[in-house]
């Protein structure tokens, strides 16, 4: 005997989201920090973040990222600097069923800038506490998605002193090397903007 189909012809009904708790993301965007106080004299990064995330309930998200990316120059040349980046943050999304759906973050993590070729140690004691406020949007199919994000960062002071900090000078080839050293160094505010994409299992 044939099967009736379905009343109205609908489709099955799309999985909850809580049927795929984990997430694996990737995305990459544009970081711009500058010191406190100087938001003209800024420097722009190039970054990539990897992002494992865990759905605690349908409307609140747990992530662990870590990222980090180069120097870009005015000339969109690679710079001396690099930046790295590891936080712990949490998403509230406000539709978590809907196909499109936004949300905000917030975290707490740490950060360096250092040049380019700095050892684990001159990173280790560049390290910055850093926060972050951020606000996005996800368009979700089944078990993959596409999201843009937009942050706001700022970086507290180092842990450990460190012998000339790096944006604290202009990057001129021509300058005479500085070998004073501080243990205060600069305090950082700046924003990212990226576009990433998720897998959920």
């Amino acid at each position: 005997m044939p099967v009736a189909a379905p009343e109205g012809g609908c489709a099955p009904a799309r999985a909850s989201v809580m049927a795929n708790r984990w997430a694996i993301g990737l995305s990459v965007g544009s970081m711009s920090l500058a010191p406190k106080g100087s938001p003209d004299d800024k420097t722009d990064f190039g970054v990539g973040e990897l992002a494992l995330r865990f759905r605690a309930t349908p409307h609140l998200e747990l992530e662990l990222t870590a990222g980090g990316g180069r120097e870009r120059t005015a000339d969109n040349q690679d710079g001396d600097l690099a930046v790295t980046t590891v936080a712990l943050a949490a998403r509230y999304r406000f539709r978590p069923e809907a196909a499109w759906n936004w949300f905000v973050m917030g975290g707490l993590g740490a950060a360096s800038v250092t040049r380019h070729d700095a050892t684990d140690q001159e990173r280790h004691d560049a390290t910055q506490p850093l926060g972050t406020l951020g606000i996005g949007l996800e368009r979700r199919f089944q078990h993959l998605a596409i999201q843009a994000e937009l942050r706001a960062i700022g970086l507290g002071k180092a842990t450990h002193p460190q012998a000339d900090p790096p944006m604290a000078q202009a990057a001129d080839a021509s300058a005479m090397p500085v070998t004073t050293t501080t243990s205060d160094p600069i305090e950082r505010t700046g924003g990212l903007f990226s576009i990433g994409l998720s897998y959920y299992f």
